[in-house]
């Protein structure tokens, strides 16, 4: 991508879709084919509609899909994770649950959960999504959830559903024999002869989060991309809708980074109730880490049973 004005944009903090906002946008494209990718015979059901409600976990991330589904006289909630950097199977086992738990305590019908894989994890061997656990010879709680990875399906197969809304989706799948360069490409081009534009631009941002920008760019139509109704969204408001957006972001960081905040400062009270006193260092530390780290700990920590331990998240 080398016009003037996709440089500038791709420097823009204000242009940045993140990975939820991309899937969402799948979603409210055609939400039943997507939700193909999980659960094939969906395509059966009489009625699907999308539930944005927020879970009644104030930690935790709003659900990528979540689906009320009437299928062959059936109801039933569909629940599907997209997940593009798969890092522990423990956490994301509590995770899945943890959802089960809140979808559930927001409406009692039954749920089918899907986490969709997208990129192959570099440190895990295999995908555990099972959750056992037995006392005293008993079985108390066992639980499970379908895994789809998505890395390993071939991407021409996806041409023949004619879904258009899996196209984008083909970025993470099998290419056969093609190089990482003519597989950028041919997913480019397959998305760029579809009259719906966003289709294009979804493929892009997607690249994005399996390549580095700077492989992805020379192989970018900028005016195909900058003609994506999503593209021109934010810039079709005019000057006073602009300002707006900006004050609206800014609050919206501040709020980000207030409750990161107070993340750090709950994690911190839990630890020096679990452990009496922190090193010198600890507390400063602890205050600098990402939100997904202190989700990480968060999620550990009844399971740390040393200070030292605590070492291998800074």
């Amino acid at each position: 991508m080398k016009g003037k004005n996709m440089s500038n944009d791709s420097k823009d903090n204000t242009r940045k879709h993140i990975f939820d906002e991309t899937i969402k946008a799948l979603e409210k494209k055609d939400a039943k084919n997507l939700a193909t990718i999980g659960m094939p015979e969906i395509e059966n059901a009489e009625e699907l509609n999308l539930e944005f409600s927020e879970l009644s976990m104030s930690d935790m991330k709003r659900a990528d899909y979540v689906a009320k589904v009437e299928m062959n006289d059936e109801r039933f909630i569909l629940h599907m994770e997209f997940e593009s950097n798969y890092k522990s199977n423990r956490s994301m086992n509590k995770r899945m649950l943890r959802y089960l738990s809140g979808i559930n305590w927001y409406d009692n019908l039954p749920i089918y959960q899907v986490l969709i894989i997208l990129k192959q994890p570099k440190t895990i061997k295999s995908i555990n999504n099972k959750v056992e656990m037995i006392v005293q010879g008993e079985r108390v709680l066992e639980y499970s959830y379908k895994v789809v990875k998505v890395y390993d399906m071939d991407k021409y197969e996806v041409l023949n559903s004619d879904r258009l809304v899996l196209y984008p989706l083909r970025i993470f799948m099998q290419h056969g024999n093609e190089n990482d360069e003519e597989h950028i490409k041919e997913c480019l081009k397959v998305v760029e002869e579809l009259e719906d534009k966003d289709y294009y631009y979804l493929t892009v941002e997607l690249s994005k989060r399996l390549y580095k920008f700077e492989i992805v760019e020379n192989y970018i139509k900028e005016e195909i991309y900058m003609s994506s109704a999503l593209y021109k969204e934010p810039y079709d408001k005019g000057k006073e809708e602009g300002i707006k957006e900006g004050i609206k972001e800014g609050i919206e960081k501040g709020i980000e980074k207030g409750i990161e905040k107070g993340k750090s400062e709950i994690i911190l009270k839990l630890l020096i109730k679990k452990f009496k006193k922190l090193p010198e260092g600890y507390i400063e530390k602890i205050k600098n880490l990402s939100n997904d780290t202190l989700e990480v700990i968060a999620v550990d920590i009844f399971d740390i049973d040393s200070l030292e331990e605590l070492e291998k998240y800074f």
